[in-house]
């Protein structure tokens, strides 16, 4: 019977092994489900190009991208339960923390494969491999060039990739870097797509803005008379009116207007029409598009002494720490495989959770008296060097009244009883004695 149950199991684990998908992925993945908008309801068209032109999102792009491509990116390996080292002599600590390929540098690689996943929704780098396999060199690809696609007989996702002269070439999903952004599928969504209506009425804006000034900022309107215009004079009014008003250098002068001429302004107020408290708001609107608070692009209406060292913090958790995951868990699976042996990569993020120097310092002082640092550690962190080797920087110190773990809950030891007078005695005989014995020996 039980040989029975042990047959049965068995063939129930090797059903499950073998299992098949019936439903299979779409050979094109798109990530975009919404149509391409063109031209804006504000009467602007916005592409991933002309909105760079975009204060804010410009300074939103280069935080983000310059922030992560500046911190230390290093391949890493458990040392059984003793913490972890960084593996320089690993060939993936090279392209990751110095040089991709001979024309990037990590630093730039970083920041542009990051602009296209915040632009486009992905970033894009074939993994060059030598003939053992093994990742030789990075290579950027923009987003323009890729189309993932699907092989419909083995269900696997390949990048096509256009060469720029007509010829297109395959490349395995094992053999592209992709940092994939927000969405649903395995292509991120075009931020610029689905941010587009409000990106075009910041565009709007600003190019409200720009005319408004370039066609004179306070006189504007029409000028009528009673009498009809006759050609010549006419031609002389317009003519003297621009020359004399019209353009930036010219405005908020007096207009005089001669024969019974009347100017009746017709130009929209920009304080009415709170021009300046739109741009706020899309200032605003565009830092929720792309997850970065408005202090970070220079827009600190509204923070304060007190609160901006916490908000600093806290953008690395909700804004950067994300992208550094992506970056992390492609770079793990691709460079290293599913048998990685232990390595990992780990972006620092230590530089950027520091607070102001008094409670850094007061943070590494917690941890240097309580045998977490030593000395050298310390000055490590602070980019100092270590201590002669005969100073004792490399040991560690706890206070003395401290205990071990294993001693925690048990009674203190009792302590010796007092000292009777009979014991006083003895012991003073016994130093006569050993006094004495002294004496007889010399």
């Amino acid at each position: 019977m039980a040989k029975k149950h042990r047959k049965a199991a068995k063939r129930e684990q090797r059903e499950r092994v073998d299992a098949l998908r019936r439903a299979a992925e779409l050979r094109d993945p798109d990530a975009q489900r919404l149509p391409f908008v063109g031209r804006t309801l504000a009467g602007v068209y916005v592409t991933g190009d002309n909105a760079l032109q975009l204060a804010t999102v410009w300074a939103c792009l280069r935080y983000l991208t310059q922030t992560i491509g500046m911190l230390p990116w290093n391949v890493m390996a458990s040392t059984d339960g003793k913490g972890a080292e960084v593996q320089r002599s690993n060939p993936v600590q090279w392209l990751l923390h110095n040089r991709p390929n001979d024309e990037w540098s990590s630093f730039q690689f970083r920041e542009t494969l990051l602009h296209w996943a915040l632009r486009h929704g992905n970033g894009y780098a074939e993994i060059e491999r030598d003939r053992a396999g093994r990742p030789y060199a990075l290579w950027p690809v923009h987003p323009d060039r890729v189309d993932p696609t699907r092989d419909l007989d083995t269900n696997k996702l390949f990048f096509r990739v256009d060469n720029g002269s007509g010829e297109k070439v395959d490349i395995a999903a094992a053999d592209m870097f992709h940092l994939r952004g927000f969405g649903e599928g395995p292509v991120g969504v075009n931020v610029m797509a689905y941010a587009a209506q409000s990106l075009g009425w910041a565009k709007a804006l600003q190019l409200f803005g720009a005319s408004f000034f370039g066609n004179g900022a306070n006189i504007s309107g029409v000028v009528t008379k009673k009498r009809k215009f006759d050609p010549g004079s006419l031609a002389r009014v317009k003519t003297e009116f621009s020359k004399l008003y019209k353009g930036l250098q010219k405005s908020n002068q007096t207009a005089f207007l001669d024969d019974e001429m009347d100017f009746k302004p017709t130009g929209v107020d920009p304080s009415k029409a709170q021009m300046i408290e739109a741009n706020y708001l899309m200032i605003e609107e565009t830092c929720r598009w792309f997850g970065v608070p408005p202090h970070k692009v220079a827009h600190l209406l509204r923070a304060t002494f007190s609160n901006i060292e916490h908000q600093s913090i806290e953008v690395v958790q909700d804004s950067v720490l994300p992208w550094v995951r992506r970056l992390e868990d492609e770079a793990d699976y691709k460079l290293f495989g599913q048998n990685r042996q232990g390595l990992y990569t780990k972006i620092e993020l230590r530089g950027l959770l520091r607070g102001d120097f008094k409670s850094q310092q007061e943070g590494l002082e917690v941890m240097r008296r309580n045998g977490i640092i030593n000395a050298d550690q310390w000055l490590e962190l602070v980019d100092m060097p270590p201590m002669p080797a005969d100073a004792g920087g490399d040991k560690r110190i706890v206070q003395s009244q401290y205990i071990t773990l294993d001693k925690v809950g048990e009674d203190p030891p009792a302590p010796p009883p007092p000292r009777t007078a009979e014991d006083e005695a003895a012991a003073q005989a016994e130093i006569d004695k050993m006094a004495e014995e002294d004496v007889d020996v010399a």
